[in-house]
């Protein structure tokens, strides 16, 4: 038996939708219980366009959050 889904990729772009939005919401949580005081994060658009979102105290310590962030990533895919 064959299961075709005609509405796959629609499902697939939702579902990564409601992902984003469940970080969002969890920084959210997290910033109003003070947990988060500083961030930085990166996101790139529809255009390909990338852009950095900071709220840090300064230039140094957004750069640090950045660069932390950049190893995370790297040692967790490693």
């Amino acid at each position: 038996m064959n299961v075709v889904s005609i509405n796959g990729k629609d499902q697939a772009e939702l579902k990564r939708k409601q992902d984003m939005l469940e970080v969002l919401e969890g920084m959210r949580a997290q910033v109003e219980s003070g947990d988060i005081t500083e961030f930085v994060a990166t996101s790139l658009g529809s255009d390909g366009s990338a852009q950095i979102h900071i709220c840090a105290l300064d230039i140094p310590g957004s750069v640090g959050l950045f660069e932390i962030g950049k190893h995370i990533l790297m040692t967790q895919e490693a």
